[in-house]
């Protein structure tokens, strides 16, 4: 991989590594012992995205829409990122 695609896939990694951890922050609610759980969680296990969704519908309106919003960007990041491994 070339030097700046690498360096822009890296820093797009972080910036969804930032995404992933204010969307928990927001889910856990304020208790660590969850986020910390959410956190080390693997992205790929359907039991994990369940947890998410339980969690996700617990929440009150305004934060629910900021939760989606978060993971529509990350969305989005993925996306370019899976484009600079195709280059």
């Amino acid at each position: 991989m070339h030097r700046n695609i690498a360096r822009a896939y890296h820093c797009l990694q972080d910036e969804h590594d930032r995404v992933r951890l204010a969307c928990v922050k927001i889910l856990s609610q304020k208790d660590k012992n969850l986020e910390r759980e959410l956190l080390r969680a693997d992205l790929d296990d359907p039991k994990h995205h369940d947890q998410m969704l339980l969690y996700e519908e617990r929440l009150h309106s305004p934060q629910r829409r900021r939760v989606l919003e978060l993971n529509k960007y990350g969305r989005k990041i993925e996306r370019v990122m899976a484009i600079l491994l195709r280059i």
